[in-house]
């Protein structure tokens, strides 16, 4: 065969093969990277609704882990390096566990309160209130205090932001029958803020809405925003929920 007749690939077709097989590759890489990123949201959002969920467990099944070098009484609350009686010896009772919510970061503390003198109370509320209840900074033990959120996942408000949002919220079980309530302050305007148990706080008001916790992913992922929800009037791991796409508030 003559020479002249073979043809080969031109410069400009080599060229256009090879921009069309980057752009090809570019693609399937971007999109394999938002699946990894969407899995890795739905796990971080599972990991703190199990956390969450774990606590009500706690609160339940009642962990005591104070040493005789932490004393306790109605006027001092729990307090360090004095000579405290074993446990189960004080006026004090361990009433549940305090949750702050910051961005990225869950601390979990213990609530500690006394012995009622009246139970002649007329709700539970003010049953709650009439013990005095503190959160507790001293190290008792408690298992499941902390969880850093996975995956660059952050806590944010429901209105689309991106900003870190703040929540604290009290598990406590009532002096008169043991019930559990859940009481929440959302959006709280300072992350170093502790509101203390007082009847701001521990008031039904604070028990009787849902509270989305919105989830920014921190990261390009496909579907819409999702929320773990504590629900109104929660008592139970039960009401530790996910809202999954389209279904809440989260989205911008």
């Amino acid at each position: 065969m003559d020479a002249r007749n073979q043809r080969g690939f031109t410069i400009v077709e080599v060229m256009l093969f090879l921009a069309l097989s980057g752009m090809l590759a570019v693609l399937l890489l971007a999109g394999w990277g938002t699946m990894i990123n969407t899995q890795r949201y739905k796990d971080s959002t599972r990991t703190l609704q199990t956390f969450l969920q774990q606590q009500y467990n706690l609160v339940y099944n009642t962990e005591n882990g104070r040493t005789a070098d932490l004393s306790c009484d109605a006027t001092n609350g729990v307090r360090d390096n004095a000579a405290g009686e074993p446990r189960g010896q004080t006026s004090c009772i361990l009433m549940g566990r305090y949750v702050r919510i910051s961005g990225s970061s869950v601390d979990v503390f213990a609530i500690v309160g006394t012995e009622l003198t009246d139970e002649l109370q007329p709700n539970d509320e003010q049953a709650i209130l009439a013990t005095n209840p503190r959160r507790v900074t001293q190290d008792l033990g408690l298992s499941d205090v902390r969880l850093t959120i996975p995956w660059q996942a952050t806590v944010v408000g429901s209105s689309g932001s991106s900003d870190p949002a703040d929540y604290a919220v009290a598990i406590v079980r009532s002096p008169l029958n043991g019930a559990v309530h859940t009481y929440a302050l959302d959006k709280l305007t300072d992350s170093d803020v502790m509101p203390p148990l007082d009847s701001a706080f521990i008031d039904t008001a604070n028990e009787r809405n849902d509270v989305q916790l919105c989830l920014d992913p921190g990261a390009p992922f496909a579907g819409g925003r999702r929320a773990v929800v504590i629900g109104a009037n929660a008592s139970s791991q039960s009401f530790i929920t996910v809202l999954a796409d389209g279904d809440n508030t989260c989205s911008a």
